[in-house]
Parts: C-alpha cells; structure tokens; sequence
C-alpha cells in the first residue's frame, strides 16, 4: 500500500515538478492536474503551492484575474473549481449536464422551474456583458427586478447564478471571497465556450493525475456515471495493478513521492477518490473532515495523512506525537509563497 500512496502522490504534482514562477507556473499545475478544488480561493492558491516550487499567491489571483488562462467556476460534480482556460469547454460539455441533472431535485424544492432558469441565465449573461464584474447582491436585484425570485438573499440566488455556469455562460471574475464578482464568459475569454469533451480523454487525464486508481474514483472525482466511468478507464488504461484483490488502472508506472507536503483546505489529493481511508487512516478521519463538508488543511509524507495544521499561524499538529518529520523546509516555503 505504501507504494501506491507515494505513486499518487507523485501522479498528483506533490513532487512540485513545476518551477516556473508567475501565472504560467499556476497554470502549468492546473493543467497537469486537471483541476484543482476551489470553493475555498486560499484552498485553490495553497494547492498550486504544494505542486510548484516559484508561484506566489499573487500569481494565482494574476493567472485567473489578469492573465486569465485559468477560469474559476463549476465543474467536476458540480463544485467550484479551478481549471485550465482550455479545458473549460470540454469539462462543462461532459459534466454540466450530469451536474445539472444531479440538481433538479433541489431546483424544484426552491420552485426553480426550467423556464425560470431558462430565463435567468439569459438575464444574467445579458447584465454582465452589459455591466461587466457583477456581485451577488446586484447579479441578485436583476433577478427580483425580473420576477424570476421573490427575496434576494435566498438560496435561489445562487442557485441560478450556478445553473448559468454550468451552461458556460458566466465564471468567476475579479475578486475573492468577501469580494467575489462574476463575469460573461464570452465577454471575460473574449470568446464562447466551446461545450464539447471526450469521456475517453477525460479519462486518461484522470488517470495521469491521479493513478492507479478505480473507474469508481474516476465517477467519485468527475461526476460522471460509473457505466460511463468503467468504459472510459477501461478504454484509456495502459497499465494496470491488483491491489488487495481491487483492480487498479493508470497511464504510467511512478516510482511515487515520499516527501512531506502541506496540503491547503479541499486539496484535490483527497478528493480524488472514493475511498480515502488508505490515504487517512479511520481512526483520523474527523480531524481533518469535522464534517458540514469540511476539509482542513493536511500534513502528507509519502502519501498518507499525518496530521493537520493552520493557515492562521502555521502551527501544526502530527497524529503520532513522537513522530520526528521535519516540516522545516515546507513552513519556509509557505511564508516565501505569501510573500
């Protein structure tokens, strides 16, 4: 089992291969990792951290904001995300549809019926190509002034901001948490998305970020159905690996990384997978999942959970309190990545 942790670990960009410094750095991890979680922007930020060794925090805002070759928005499983401009398109092509059928339940508990969200995309899109960077409290008031919603602080509001997302109309634009804005993505790229993937491609990339891994972690990590999972790791596999009677699918054979990393809130790492107890032991769990759909910050050696730590003050706490792992190099590094 521990070769398959570090294996992973290396397949995820842990091992920093990217040296780059500045946007295309941020970039470059986006696209070699497929994404990287992204309800939490300081999450996002420490994620490219943990896979280069000359990005700054700034270069992240720089990549997504200014240089615009990563765009923030919904994708694999419906969640925030951020990705390689790119692969924009493609994602959304394979897994809008799947996310928005996977919300119909929930749009109809908030009385979002198809033609009200048919008509709060197009008035959405249509403010923000004429207003530019918009914030929730005013993408809110078209929608109260349309008749679409009653109440602009309900959860309809960002329901329907979501839903256009995920027709490729609208991303995240300047600004993050208290100061999130969204844009028109024809307006924000300069051009429309193109909303065509290939499951098979998807596959393969998959595989290469996060291999040897199962077509049900390929399901759990993009959203897609396990049918249509199973056939596309099966189509896009060159090697393959029986772990404990479990077959395992990858593209390459990684030596692995056994290094220490500090891992940011909703790391991708641990978010690639059905199953997560090889890389945290059960007896863990809640110390870095306390729940409510929390993920905390984690400290990784060669793949598996030993601990968790804090943004805060970059203190940390190891589950083995005898244990002598040096994080000396890895807290340098946050403080020269926080410039």
């Amino acid at each position: 089992m521990d070769w398959l942790l570090a294996a992973r670990m290396q397949a995820n960009c842990l091992a920093r291969p990217v040296d780059e410094a500045g946007p295309g750095g941020v970039a470059d991890v986006v696209r070699r990792t497929g994404g990287l979680q992204a309800q939490a922007w300081r999450g996002a930020a420490y994620a490219v951290r943990a896979r280069s060794t000359a990005t700054t925090f700034a270069d992240v805002s720089h990549a997504q904001e200014t240089d615009r070759s990563v765009v923030r928005g919904w994708f694999m499983r419906g969640t925030l995300q951020l990705v390689a401009v790119e692969d924009a398109g493609p994602l959304l092509g394979l897994l809008g549809p799947e996310a928005i059928k996977d919300t119909e339940r929930r749009y109809g508990e908030l009385g979002l019926t198809k033609a009200i969200r048919a008509e709060a995309a197009d008035r959405l899109e249509a403010h923000l190509l004429s207003h530019g960077p918009s914030t929730r409290a005013q993408l809110a008031e078209v929608l109260v002034k349309a008749g679409l919603i009653e109440e602009p602080k309900g959860q309809a509001v960002y329901a329907l901001i979501r839903y256009t997302g995920l027709l490729g109309r609208l991303c995240y634009g300047p600004g993050y948490d208290k100061d999130e804005t969204w844009v028109a993505v024809s307006d924000w790229l300069g051009e429309p998305l193109v909303l065509e993937g290939d499951v098979e491609t998807l596959a393969r990339r998959y595989l290469a970020a996060y291999g040897p891994a199962t077509a049900r972690d390929f399901a759990t990590w993009s959203g897609l159905p396990v049918p249509v999972a199973r056939r596309a790791v099966q189509a896009a596999a060159t090697k393959s690996f029986d772990v404990e009677g479990v077959e395992l699918a990858a593209i390459d054979d990684l030596p692995g990384c056994r290094d220490v990393r500090l891992l940011g809130e909703f790391d991708a790492y641990l978010l690639g997978y059905q199953d997560r107890r090889q890389a945290l032991a059960a007896e863990f769990h809640q110390q870095i999942h306390p729940g409510g759909g929390m993920l905390r910050p984690a400290v990784l050696e060669a793949g598996r959970v030993i601990g968790s730590w804090r943004h805060t003050d970059r203190s940390y706490e190891l589950f083995d309190a005898g244990a002598r792992t040096d994080l000396a190099g890895e807290l340098a590094d946050l403080a020269r990545f926080a410039g």
